[in-house]
């Protein structure tokens, strides 16, 4: 129980320092804070049916087995992310078109999320839809600033990308959706 105590209360950087020299139980302490919120981003990132629990845990074993080349250049956060953003990137390339793939169209809201800051279930279902309609990488990029709160700087080293792209994701997704989703501005 100390030793659980002990791994709770240290930062990401420590315990990403003590899992490079093989210490399993740190690295168990960063998947416990971070599992969480990956699985959000690929389940909201990802069309229905697709297992994004596979994809999650992939994320965690690419990160397990990448630990020892991780050389602290980005948070062990934004690491995280950035693999399972490529884990869920090469998902979506390997699925199959279907005839009617309107798969997010149907996709109800119900992570929690932009949902707190919004009542309207409507207006919820019209986002998720219009989000679902966009590109991997404009709806990644959407997801991380306004949903999970990263900085310009953190989204880029995610998506792997510049921050100038992920300004103008950022503003154009923004105009796509206010266009989109005009109809329920009060």
């Amino acid at each position: 129980m100390e030793q659980e105590q002990l791994l709770a209360a240290l930062p990401d950087e420590t315990l990403a320092r003590r899992a490079q020299r093989g210490d399993a139980t740190a690295f168990d302490e960063l998947v416990r804070r971070h599992v969480g919120a990956l699985y959000r981003f690929v389940v909201r990132t990802c069309p229905p049916g697709t297992d994004c629990e596979d994809i999650v845990q992939e994320s965690l074993l690419g990160a397990w087995r990448a630990l020892p080349e991780f050389a602290f250049r980005s948070s062990v956060r934004t690491w995280f992310y950035s693999i399972a953003a490529k884990r869920t990137a090469d998902a979506l390339r390997r699925r199959r078109p279907t005839a009617d793939d309107t798969a997010f169209e149907e996709r109800p809201a119900a992570e929690p999320g932009p949902e707190k800051r919004a009542a309207d279930r409507d207006f919820l279902d019209a986002l998720g839809r219009a989000l679902g309609r966009l590109p991997f990488q404009a709806r990644a990029t959407w997801w991380l600033k306004e949903v999970d709160g990263m900085s310009i700087a953190e989204i880029a080293a995610v998506l792997h990308t510049t921050e100038g792209s992920v300004r103008g994701h950022l503003q154009r997704t923004r105009a796509r959706l206010a266009e989109e989703l005009d109809d329920y501005r009060p």
